[in-house]
């Protein structure tokens, strides 16, 4: 076990320090688990909020200094004797923050990672499994079209898992051509850009990952009558009280829409079931590979955090290396 493990923490707006701290080298409890970190993924929706000095925007969240950051692959090292669902050698999912080493419970999220599955990929899995919630909460049936608005690292993976779930037509709504080019890479039959396409008018589940109201304002009306939009986003984070009323009568009554506000997963599919879900999809398919834009050393995080702060579009999902 080491000595030490280097964390990722936040002290303010802009301040991210990594930071070495012990590691506890007491002997593993029986149900404890002792994992060295492979990769850990960006999330520029939490993280940056966190980054932008809004640590607290997410109900009960922390102020800081605050560890940042639950997307974390890594490798088992040593287990405790009563450790049953894995083992040593085995790479797991966690929702640990970006650090380099850590000791868990073994009733914590660690999923584990199947063989031949890279953990570039498998770092973005809770991030995937926002939009695998978001599709389950407002019953999502194969066969329906499903939009994607907000074409962020969760919306791309999102748009990925929609057509793995079996939708009639993937729909991106993008604010860029490079992000559009990314969608369609990234499993969507289809991209509209602003500005340059008309929007679809029949959709039957949107999927909002935006924080616009401008973009709340598409997806009620892009859905079909009586269709559904969950929400992953925080409509109207961080801009003024919109210019419209979000619950006009000729959305909520007039196509007696269903509006949910979405993320957490259910009881039937719980976040765990969910993840285990997503991992084995990803031995099939390598478009998750294909949404990682930017793979950086630990130490150079701070570069997509500015890229995220930036909105740079080339900027898709950035994954950070530990080893």
């Amino acid at each position: 076990m080491r000595q030490t493990a280097l964390h990722a923490i936040m002290y303010g707006a802009g301040d991210l320090r990594l930071e070495e701290r012990p590691i506890e080298q007491s002997p593993l409890a029986p149900d404890e688990v002792y994992v060295e970190t492979e990769v850990t993924a960006l999330s520029t929706g939490t993280d940056l909020g966190n980054y932008l000095g809004r640590s607290t925007d997410v109900p009960g969240a922390p102020d800081y200094p605050r560890a940042v950051g639950y997307s974390n692959v890594g490798v088992v090292r040593d287990v405790g004797s009563a450790v049953q669902r894995v083992a040593p050698g085995m790479r797991v999912f966690s929702m640990k923050p970006h650090l380099s080493a850590f000791r868990a419970r073994d009733s914590e999220v660690l999923v584990p990672v199947p063989a031949g599955v890279a953990p570039e990929p498998a770092s973005l899995a809770y991030l995937t499994q926002l939009g695998v919630a978001a599709l389950r909460q407002v019953q999502y049936e194969p066969g329906e079209s499903v939009a994607t608005v907000g074409l962020g690292v969760i919306g791309l993976c999102t748009c990925t898992m929609a057509r793995v779930m079996g939708a009639r037509e993937v729909i991106a709504v993008a604010n860029s051509a490079q992000r559009a080019q990314a969608a369609l890479q990234a499993g969507a039959h289809r991209a509209v850009v602003n500005g340059q396409h008309p929007q679809p008018q029949d959709v039957d589940v949107v999927v909002l990952t935006a924080n616009p109201w401008a973009a709340f304002r598409q997806s009620v009306e892009m859905v079909r009558t009586a269709g559904r939009v969950s929400i992953l986003g925080f409509p109207g984070r961080g801009e003024a009280p919109p210019d419209f009323n979000p619950l006009d009568a000729r959305w909520l009554y007039g196509k007696q829409l269903t509006l949910v506000g979405s993320g957490f997963s259910t009881e039937r599919f719980s976040r765990v079931r969910n993840i285990e879900y997503i991992v084995s999809a990803m031995a099939h398919t390598n478009a998750f590979d294909r949404i990682i834009s930017h793979r950086l050393p630990a130490a150079q995080m701070r570069e997509a955090y500015e890229l995220a702060r930036l909105h740079d579009k080339s900027l898709q999902a950035a994954i950070f290396d530990w080893r």
